[in-house]
């Protein structure tokens, strides 16, 4: 997640009124340490003044680990029947409808587990790198493609947020570029990987110079169908 696409939603997220947002699903959280220490703006601007006030958050994930309240999918009949009856008013889907085979299927289902006047808080990529976790389907959205995503809903804000060139972002984890680096140098070191490594670098070096941008919602769920 960018640094301003964090502070956006976080934005949001603090002037819509509480009693409508919270207990507030963040689906595909991903762990403690990515939002804490790799890229801490998420808890700084998202979920640190919600807990500040005592307000109800649960991370889902597919994988389990440290900070994932929930494990399941989204796209699983047994993971939307146990989300169901947990009372969300509201869902963070930030980055991750790039990353799923069924997008529509997983936009339907962060739909059916709010009631209407819930809220959707939504991102996508709009100017981003190629970058499988564990796939990337290059899904980079407008704002009215995304909205047409959720069916039934208001857009209550939209914007396409933009941030620093890629380059600065290397920057804040140079270990994590060295390595990239390294690993080019060693093709002998799990070679069945090595091609595709070497491939998602060379990918991303034409972005260094290029601004990123994010693409960022507010929907509202008026339908009482979905």
């Amino acid at each position: 997640m960018l640094i301003r696409e964090a502070a956006w939603l976080g934005l949001q997220i603090a002037q819509a009124d509480a009693k409508r947002v919270f207990p507030l699903l963040d689906a595909g959280s991903s762990t403690e340490k990515f939002r804490n220490q790799q890229q801490p703006w998420i808890d700084r601007y998202i979920f640190a003044p919600a807990r500040g006030q005592n307000l109800a958050v649960h991370h889902l994930d597919k994988e389990p680990a440290p900070g994932v309240d929930i494990v399941g999918d989204l796209t699983d009949p047994v993971t939307i029947e146990k989300l169901a009856g947990l009372g969300y008013r509201s869902v963070l889907c930030s980055n991750l409808l790039e990353h799923v085979q069924d997008r529509q299927q997983t936009a339907l289902a962060v739909l059916s587990l709010i009631p209407p006047g819930g809220y959707v808080f939504l991102s996508c990529p709009y100017a981003f790198p190629y970058h499988p976790d564990p796939i990337d389907t290059r899904f980079r959205p407008d704002p009215d493609c995304l909205a047409a995503l959720f069916p039934g809903t208001a857009v209550c804000q939209q914007a396409i947020v933009s941030d620093d060139p890629y380059l600065r972002y290397v920057l804040r984890a140079p270990l994590a570029f060295l390595r990239q680096l390294v690993r080019v140098l060693l093709p002998f070191y799990q070679p069945r990987t090595w091609r595709r490594d070497v491939a998602l670098l060379a990918s991303c070096i034409p972005w260094m110079p290029r601004q990123l941008a994010a693409t960022c919602l507010v929907l509202q769920k008026i339908d009482r169908t979905i």
